[in-house]
């Protein structure tokens, strides 16, 4: 589960099913809930990631993180997952200590689903929880 507070945001992925790959136990899929939380407004809604994109983003944000620690500049992270309902763009910020967050998640599979996007912005004490989490969803069994 990744569960990241930040003043008033309140954001959480949180696994409730895997589903099994006939052929490699790499391309099962996690089904998520996901669920955004600002005094104005609730997004909740399911959607599914692949462990490989999720241990790419584990690797990318890990090379991420360390770049945060040594303030050295890293390349921008996009995360689009495979079922188009999230995204998520990493770049860092400041002297290079600061991760901002865009983010979109699109509850819906049509061209008339509302999209909600936002910005937030992390340091590096996020990280390790973040990755923790990550880890969690890749191990997560039924």
């Amino acid at each position: 589960m990744i569960d990241i507070e930040v003043g008033i945001l309140k954001f959480q992925l949180s696994p409730y099913e895997r589903e099994y790959a006939e052929d490699d136990l790499s391309d099962d899929s996690i089904k998520t809930f996901v669920e955004y939380k600002l005094p104005v407004l609730t997004t909740q809604y399911s959607t599914a990631f692949t462990v490989p994109e999720l241990i790419d983003l584990k690797k990318e944000l890990q090379s991420f993180y360390g770049g945060l620690i040594k303030q050295e500049p890293r390349p921008d992270i996009f995360f689009d997952s495979l079922e188009r309902h999230f995204s998520l763009q990493f770049r860092q910020v400041g002297h290079h200590d600061t991760a901002e967050v865009n983010i979109m998640m699109k509850p819906e599979d049509n061209a008339d689903s509302i999209k909600v996007t936002d910005t937030f912005y992390l340091d590096q004490s996020y990280f390790p929880a973040l990755l923790s989490g990550l880890d969690e969803m890749i191990n997560w069994q039924n």
